[in-house]
């Protein structure tokens, strides 16, 4: 249960359709930044924690789940060329816009869930080493002091 004083991340922890959301919000926000979708795989892999290989799989459906609105606009697009061509009696060009169609739709899933799972990945990795070190404000982590035993030192 989180309290007041948990903050955003912690709260976010392992949640993986809210990470994946907050990823690609992130990657619609940022879409004029080239490589966005790696940076809103990455906030989502961070917020996610876990293992790495967890993170690349969050990225890859937060960039998917932004990629929506691309695939609608393609899907209209391509649609309406589509039909234009049945109505014009062209079968054969519907056949060559829908595999144009289906050739977009898949390259650009394949091309937003891999870089999504790249910076998943990289997010993950960010987060083991901004969490897991010693120094953490207050020095390296002392080692208790070990002291020889009379009986079997030489």
């Amino acid at each position: 249960m989180a309290t007041n004083s948990d903050s955003f991340v912690e709260r976010r922890e392992g949640d993986f359709w809210v990470n994946a959301l907050l990823g690609a919000v992130v990657m619609v926000v940022l879409s004029w930044i080239p490589f966005a979708t790696v940076l809103g795989g990455g906030v989502a892999g961070y917020l996610q924690q876990g293992t790495r290989a967890g993170g690349a799989k969050v990225g890859a459906v937060s960039g998917l789940i932004a990629a929506i609105p691309v695939f609608g606009v393609l899907g209209l697009v391509f649609g309406g060329i589509g039909l234009g061509a049945i109505a014009g009696g062209e079968a054969l060009g519907f056949a060559v816009f829908a595999t144009v169609m289906l050739f977009a739709l898949v390259l650009t899933a394949v091309v937003v869930a891999g870089t999504g799972a790249v910076g998943g990945y990289v997010g993950v990795y960010l987060r083991e080493r901004t969490d897991g070190d010693d120094y953490d404000d207050h020095g390296p982590a002392a080692d208790p002091t070990v002291e020889a035993d009379p009986e079997t030192a030489p």
